[in-house]
This record gives structure tokens, C-alpha cells and sequence, in this order.
């Protein structure tokens, strides 16, 4: 040892002055400096004071022995691996497995063997350079791992929807969560939500989150419905996700009038559905489908699941760790506790009273399974603003538009199941015209426009069948069982653009197969109270220069413009 290092410091810990003598004598050979304590107590205030890099601790000693002695000190070093090697003239398998009990490294038989010290020091030295190297690899992964659920928050996260009406939380058993939550505004103003989680939890289960992310965030800004999202997930997945790892989903779409919430549960606890004055639960959704990843061709249609809203009412998902959390008595949390929970009255809040129970049921119990629990008010504050429009500004690429086009585009048959045009047609006005401040307004209207095409004019469905809860689920219910077997229809959009002085004046007609309806005898008033066109007609009408229909009332016709700024 180089005069610059400081020798190593050895604590010695033994009620007779003698064998403190003794050992002192045989350390000071090895090459280490001591201190020495008489009893327990003094050996735990030694070791705060002094951080020795080896004890050497006797059994029976006044005020304090050495086993709790060790247990203080192990507990106290934490991370830190301080060997201790008890000081024992007994050599019975009782005596020196409760050494090892209360955290004894290893132990040394009265009288003490200069070879045996020696070698038993060596070992611990050993010992404990592999820990010092073990904690710095810790080290080195912990800080990477903080990097890397940095890029994961940002990247997943980060650009969740904001609002006082949705409340969520997400508590990792480690690190990392495989839970996850991705929340968006579709284009046609409907809210989507969806609840993951991967098989186990980790880094590993993270990892899965980033491709769920672009998938979900990319088909919702184009306006791909919840079906069509749900089945890219899932197609994604089955592409990278190994054998035996899988995605529980909880996703759903809540309409831009808050009166319906679809649903698709794969392999994911109950969804809650709550009544917002009394906290008594109307609906528990069940899991209808498999977890995504597992097989290749998902239908989702079958999936799906159907509810009316009411204003006030509250959405409440959550993954399995919320019930399956442990309490110290080794019970579970269950959905009975959730429940009774939820319905509690007093000032809490749904979501506040559900984490007091919680906490005060698992106590100090380590958790073994990521929680995550989301609450979604419906309330009129939920939804994004309608987008404002604005002039067309100067320099951009739909300021140097100009010339006239047209596109046609038309779904015959079975097709009409198969496909969603909306996404498409509005992407085919964005390369055109180069609006993208209009796609929201123009996503809506094309939207609106086609349902009814296809639902009233196609299916023959009547909306007065939705004007009580038990009828809006069988209209969900009439609706997908009539698509499933139609054979014969047609819904054909055409599109034409003209440049008029300063403005772009899209003409919108869509045409269906169905019978129509006499327009000629009634008013836009009664054919809008009818049910013949619904509540959707009214903002259409708000957000279009003009609506009307045409032929034998099978046709729709909206004309829609925008300004270009001088």
C-alpha cells in the first residue's frame, strides 16, 4: 500500500479487552487500522461515525448483542455491502445459523488462526469489490433506465388529452409500467381512449408501448373509426411481439354529442359506466374479445359494445392490478372493495375515493403489478372546440391553389362493411387543396353525411328507435346484424372544387341506394325532428354555406367554402 492510500478500517466489537487485543494485533498485520466498541450499542454509533469497510462482531455482549447490533448496521448500510464476521467460541449448526440469520457474512471460532483471519478477509474483500462493481453497473442501468422512461414518457405520454374532466394515474411496480394510457381527438371530434397492459411489467413490457403509440395516435388524426385502429394495433403487434406476450386493450370512442360510448374490452376487467348524481354503476362492460397479439385476423366488429350516455355520467377503466393489489393481511383489494368504493358518499370525488381505499387497504405492502385507473367525466368541457375558420394565409401551399377538379368515389355491397371512405376522401381534399386548419370541419361534415347515407338510407334504420336507452342498444345491435347480412347497396360521393374571387367552393353530394323520402312535402325543420337526418344535419348545416336534398331524397347535397386570405 502506497503511502498516498489510506488503510482499510476494521471494527472490533468484543466485551473482553483481551481478545479486542488480540484481533487488533492480527488486523494491524493484514493491513488494516481498527476501532473498537465494548458492546452493541457502541458498535452501531461507531459504525455512523466511522463507515468501517469490515466488522468484526461478538454474540453475547451487555446493553446490546450482536445480533441486533447486525441487524441495525445491515439495515442501515442499505446497498452497501460491510461484511461481518462474527466472533464465536461455539462451532454448533444452531448457534451459527442464527449468525447468518441476523445478517453475518461468515464467522470466526476463539481462538482466533492468523491463516484462517487471513484468508477469510481475502474472501470478504473479494466480496465486496464484486458488490462495489455490481452497484456501479446498478448505477449505470438505473441511470439509463431514467433516460429511456424519459424518451417512453415523451413519446407515449405526452400528448395525452389535458382536461379537468379526465382524471388518470399510473403506478409502476418497477421502473417501468407495461400498463399504459393513450387518449386523442379524432378529426370528427369523437374522444378515444385506450387502457394497455402487456403481459408482466418492465422495461420489456414498456418497450411494447412505442408502436401501440404511433399506431393509435396516427389512425385517429386521420379518422379511422375505433374498429379499424383496434385491428392496426393489432396487426402490429402480431409483427414484433414474441410468442407469449400479449396487449389486454380497453379502448373506446366517446361521441361528439356525449350520447354514445363504444366499447371494445379485450381480455381487460369490467369497464364502468356510472351514474353521475347517485355513483351507482348502470353498466359493466365485459371483456367480448381476445387480448390483441394473439391471433392474426381480429373482427372487431364483433367486439364492439354499444351505450348511451348520459351528461354527467362517469367512464371508470382500470387494469387487473388495482384489484388484484395485496393488502399486508395477504387479501385482495377485489371489485367488491372498488365498488363500495365508488359508490361511497361524501365529498370525495369517484377517482379520490377509490385511491384512499386503496392506500389504506394495501398499507406497506410492496406492489407486485402495475395499477392504472382512469375516470372520464361527461361533460360538455370534454370536448374540443369546433375548429374556427380562418382565412387561407399568403405563401402557403393552399394560397397558390387554384384550377378545378372533381373525384368520384362509391361503395357497393358488401364493401360498405369493409370499408370506412371518410379517412380516405378527406385525405385526397388534403393533398389537393392543402386545408389541414378545414380537416376537422370538412371531417365532420363527409362524416355526418355518410352515416346517415348508409344507416337511413342504406340499413333503413329509423333513429326514433335510440329515443330510450333499451332502444338505443337494440338500434347498435339492428345495425351491425343488418350490415352483417346486407348483399345489395351503394353509397357514391361526388366532389367537385371551383376557384370563385378570393374563394374554394367544394360542392359535397352523396348518394344512396335506399328509398329516400319525400323532401318536396316537408321543410328542413320536420325532416331534422322526423329523425330522418338527425341532430348531425344541424351542425352540418352550421358549418356549410348550404345543405339540400335531392332526387327522391336519397341525395345530399352540401355545399362548403374557404376563404383565401388577399
Amino acid at each position: 500500500m502506497s503511502p498516498a492510500e489510506t488503510a482499510p478500517l476494521a471494527l472490533i466489537v468484543d466485551d473482553e479487552l483481551t481478545n479486542r487485543m488480540i484481533l487488533r494485533s492480527l488486523l494491524k498485520k493484514q493491513g488494516y487500522d481498527s476501532v473498537e466498541a465494548e458492546n452493541g450499542r457502541q458498535a452501531v454509533e461507531l459504525f455512523r461515525e466511522r463507515q468501517p469497510d469490515i466488522i468484526f462482531m461478538d454474540v453475547m455482549m451487555p446493553e446490546m448483542d450482536g445480533y441486533e447490533a447486525t441487524r441495525i448496521i445491515k439495515a442501515e448500510a442499505g446497498n452497501r455491502f460491510i461484511p461481518v464476521i462474527f466472533l464465536t467460541a461455539v462451532t454448533d449448526e444452531e448457534s451459527l445459523l442464527a449468525c447468518i440469520d441476523a445478517g453475518g457474512d461468515d464467522f470466526l471460532v476463539k481462538p482466533y488462526d492468523q491463516f484462517l483471519l487471513q484468508s477469510k478477509i481475502r474472501a470478504m474483500e473479494r466480496i465486496a469489490g464484486l458488490n462495489r462493481e455490481i452497484q456501479g453497473m446498478y448505477s449505470l442501468i438505473h441511470r439509463e433506465q431514467e433516460i429511456a422512461e424519459q424518451v417512453f414518457n415523451n413519446a407515449v405520454q405526452k400528448n395525452n388529452i389535458v382536461n379537468p374532466f379526465v382524471r388518470s394515474m399510473i403506478r409502476p411496480a418497477g421502473t417501468f409500467s407495461g400498463d399504459m394510457i393513450l387518449s386523442e381527438y379524432s378529426p370528427s371530434r369523437d374522444i378515444h381512449f385506450l387502457l394497455g397492459d402487456f403481459t408482466g411489467h418492465g422495461l420489456s413490457a414498456a418497450l411494447g408501448a412505442m408502436p401501440v403509440s404511433e399506431v393509435f395516435r396516427a389512425m385517429t388524426a386521420k379518422g379511422f373509426t375505433p374498429e379499424e385502429i383496434l385491428i392496426g394495433i393489432n396487426k402490429k403487434l402480431r409483427q414484433f411481439l414474441p410468442v407469449g406476450m400479449f396487449l389486454g386493450v380497453q379502448l373506446i370512442s366517446i361521441s361528439h354529442d356525449l350520447e354514445s360510448v363504444s366499447v371494445f374490452n379485450c381480455g381487460m376487467p369490467d369497464l364502468l359506466i356510472i351514474d353521475g348524481p347517485t355513483r351507482q354503476i348502470k353498466h359493466h362492460v365485459r371483456s367480448t374479445g381476445l387480448p390483441l397479439g394473439v391471433v392474426d385476423n381480429l373482427d372487431a366488429r364483433d367486439i364492439r359494445q354499444t351505450l348511451p350516455l348520459t351528461e354527467g355520467d362517469h367512464i371508470l377503466m382500470y387494469s387487473d392490478g388495482l384489484t388484484e393489489a395485496w393488502s399486508e393481511q395477504d387479501e385482495e383489494f377485489g371489485v367488491e372493495r372498488l365498488e363500495a368504493a365508488i359508490r361511497e358518499p361524501g365529498d370525495d370525488s369517484i377517482f379520490d375515493s377509490i385511491i384512499r381505499h386503496l392506500e389504506a387497504f394495501c398499507g406497506q405492502r410492496e406492489q407486485a403489478d402495475d395499477i392504472t385507473l382512469i375516470k372520464i367525466t361527461c361533460d360538455p368541457g370534454l370536448l374540443p372546440a369546433i375548429a374556427e375558420h380562418e382565412p387561407v394565409q399568403p405563401g402557403s401551399r393552399a394560397q397558390a391553389t387554384e384550377g378545378d377538379w372533381e373525384y368520384a368515389f362509391s361503395l357497393k355491397d358488401q364493401r360498405l362493411r369493409e370499408t370506412n371512405p371518410v379517412p380516405i376522401i378527406i385525405n385526397h381534399i388534403m393533398e389537393m387543396e392543402a386545408i389541414e386548419n378545414e380537416r376537422q370541419s370538412l371531417f365532420t361534415v363527409l362524416t355526418e353525411l355518410y352515416v346517415n347515407a348508409l344507416d337511413h338510407g342504406v340499413l333503413g334504420l329509423d333513429s326514433a328507435m335510440k329515443s330510450d336507452p333499451a332502444g338505443f342498444a337494440r338500434y347498435f345491435q339492428e345495425r351491425e346484424k343488418r350490415l352483417a347480412e346486407l348483399q345489395h347497396g351503394s353509397v357514391t360521393f361526388h366532389l367537385s372544387v371551383e376557384q370563385e374571387d378570393g374563394r374554394r367552393r367544394l360542392l359535397l353530394r352523396v348518394e344512396d341506394s335506399g328509398s329516400g323520402f319525400d323532401h318536396s312535402a316537408r321543410s328542413a325543420r320536420e325532416v331534422e325532428q322526423t329523425g330522418l337526418s338527425g341532430r348531425g344535419i344541424l351542425l352540418i348545416r352550421d358549418l356549410c354555406d348550404d345543405l339540400q336534398y335531392l332526387g327522391k331524397g336519397n341525395i345530399a347535397q352540401a355545399s362548403y367554402s374557404w376563404t383565401l386570405a388577399s
